[in-house]
């Protein structure tokens, strides 16, 4: 009991250590502070019953776009549903912060108690936890979705691990991990699926190799990896298909491929490991960045360690250096410490897939320039990085060593790294970067994030719309336009008549605007063009009196409905393309199969308890 309580306490510190600065009542600078306007818009669209998000309505100058079909909604999904539970903007900000954080430290120590015991699960909790990327990410980025890609990849190593070992809820374990990394951080999980699959296949050939039946063990693991593997992607598909599909109906191309996110100006040199320069500016060409990617001094410490243990290991095993035999030398990288290089190399490839020596990758691998900056590596790195300090208690003797290095490590970690976890300053009033003000977001917010805007949009032309109107104007024949005055719809109950500036023979009232559908009742004399200010996008469908008509996309890029002389109702919804609509049904085919494999396993384990059971009592 004192030891657990012991542990506890310890991870309760790592855990206050990386979050303290959070506990403030206000909130802070960073570079991406569109973490508030997101929350906004995913909570408006989950309250419109707009499910799965896709569409952004104020984004993209107040015309709209398709902001959760391409930024991995899953933080957003969680962040929203606190703002609609009552929360306020920044608590809720503060409480994607803190789920990382939380996450990390529980991934954490799972992990390195199943490799090496629970007082060195506490050393590895530690060192992924309080890594300076971790900060670098949350209190100078404001990178909350690259965090929550990473406060999982120990529960992914984690569970690999039960599965291989045959343990209980291995796979559940594995495949809610890679679900959640799939749907918080695209690039996060381009970099680290590989390398898991890696670690997958060289750890099932350690593990079973030599044994009895080791083939048939080692393929009824590998099914299970498989597979658990697969329905992962199966279930996130919704997001992943059209992810990738569509995203040329969209600006990503031109803003994240260019001049500033050009991967070739964001090398590291391997001296920016070394050096404890913490700043708070931006990544540049060249070494002298105005931000920092020191691995931590504690982490350093503990890898250095971690060679000096592993040469007297190697010494202490082979003999005499002038008599060493080959045979002991091989038994040695393969059998004794094999596990420890596997994680060493998957380690160094990391950091060097971060330095300028790998470009040549960069530039045979195309899909690689979407991950923007190469130093995202290290969000691979720090995970394997604890590993290996971690394995200093597989080549220390006795429980006294172990403890002195264990805690010596953790308290340099602690002491060294907690100062990295906190901003540059406190904003003196929050709601200048973090409100729901529809047009603020609007007219600010867009600017900060134009990836997703639909490609056809003519924003050099355009302006942030400066209410929350249906319409931009409203063409009547071909001749002249009916402007009309600025409409506030949410101030308008229904059926209330919006009349033009002009003496247009034009009339509407304003029956629905929510992001996923607009709604109008139209009143005309004449055959009018309606064009709703509205981003066109796959998936737009325009209505007349409930019957689909095809529409037409304006000099703005929105939409135009032509509507013929009475009264009529004119609609916009946004359904699934296509691709969206197979994406969808894959994802809901995916949770069936989940949910009979579910089903299947506990049914299994409930036999089997029961059995244990009758024999204990004919015993």
């Amino acid at each position: 009991m004192i030891k657990k309580i012991t542990i506890f306490l310890l991870l309760l510190i790592i855990f206050w250590s990386s979050s303290w600065a959070l506990f403030r009542n206000d909130f802070f600078y960073v570079h991406d502070y569109t973490q508030g306007a997101r929350i906004v818009e995913m909570k408006n669209a989950l309250s419109d019953g707009h499910f799965p998000v896709r569409w952004s309505q104020n984004f993209g100058y107040g015309y709209g776009m398709p902001l959760f079909e391409f930024y991995a909604p899953l933080p957003y999904y969680v962040g929203g549903l606190i703002y609609l539970l009552g929360f306020s903007l920044i608590n809720s900000i503060k409480a994607l912060f803190l789920i990382s954080a939380l996450i990390s430290v529980i991934g954490g120590y799972k992990l390195g108690k199943e490799l090496f015991g629970s007082s060195w699960g506490v050393v590895v909790a530690a060192a992924i936890t309080l890594a300076p990327y971790r900060a670098l990410n949350l209190f100078v980025r404001g990178a909350v979705s690259e965090s929550w890609g990473v406060m999982v990849l120990p529960f992914i190593l984690y569970g690999i691990i039960l599965v291989v070992k045959n343990k209980k809820n291995g796979w559940i374990t594995l495949l809610f991990s890679l679900i959640t990394l799939l749907l918080s951080h695209n690039l996060t999980s381009l970099i680290f699926i590989p390398l898991s699959i890696i670690f997958s296949a060289v750890y099932l050939l350690i593990s079973f190799y030599g044994e009895k039946n080791w083939f048939k063990l080692l393929f009824s693991r590998l099914l299970v990896l498989t597979g658990t593997y697969l329905l992962s992607i199966l279930i996130s598909t919704f997001y992943i298909i059209p992810a990738l599909a569509e995203k040329s109906f969209t600006r990503i191309d031109q803003t994240v491929l260019a001049t500033y996110f050009d991967y070739n100006l964001h090398f590291l040199s391997i001296k920016q490991f070394f050096e404890d320069n913490w700043q708070y500016g931006g990544s540049s060409f060249g070494p002298n960045d105005d931000i920092s990617f020191y691995l931590g001094t504690g982490q350093l410490m503990g890898l250095a360690i971690s060679g000096i243990l592993l040469i007297k290991s190697f010494y202490s095993y082979t003999g005499n250096l002038k008599k060493i035999h080959p045979k002991k030398i091989y038994l040695f990288l393969t059998q004794k410490f094999n596990l420890y290089f596997l994680f060493l190399g998957l380690l160094l490839f990391s950091v060097f897939m971060s330095v300028y020596k790998s470009k040549f990758i960069w530039d045979q691998l195309s899909f690689l320039s979407y991950i923007q900056f190469p130093w995202r590596w290290l969000s691979a790195s720090i995970i394997f990085l604890a590993i290996v300090i971690g394995y200093n208690s597989k080549f220390l003797k006795g429980k006294f060593h172990r403890f002195f290095f264990a805690g010596a490590i953790l308290l340099v970690i602690i002491f060294s790294n907690w100062k990295f976890f906190q901003p540059a300053g406190f904003l003196s009033e929050t709601n200048l970067r973090y409100y729901d003000d529809s047009q603020r977001i609007r007219a600010e917010m867009s600017k900060t994030l134009p990836d997703f805007i639909p490609i056809q949009m003519a924003i050099a032309k355009s302006e942030p719309l400066s209410e929350k109107s249906m319409f931009t104007y409203v063409p009547v024949g071909k001749m002249f336009l009916c402007e009309f005055e600025s409409v506030d719809s949410s101030s308008l109950t229904g059926n209330e008549l919006v009349i033009p500036k002009d003496n247009c023979n034009f009339k509407f009232s304003i029956i629905a605007d929510m992001t996923q559908k607009k709604l109008v009742e139209v009143e005309t004399q004449e055959l009018t063009l309606v064009e709703f200010a509205l981003a066109d996008f796959p998936g737009w469908t325009a209505k007349i009196d409930g019957n689909v008509i095809p529409h037409q996309v304006g000099e703005l890029g929105t939409i135009i409905v032509p509507v013929e002389a009475g009264n009529h109702l004119v609609g916009l919804e946004f359904k699934g393309s296509k691709i969206r609509i197979i994406s969808d049904r894959l994802s809901l085919f995916g949770l069936i199969i989940f949910l009979l494999t579910l089903i299947c396993y506990y049914r299994k384990l409930l036999k089997k308890k029961l059995e244990s059971l009758i024999v204990k009592k004919d015993y």
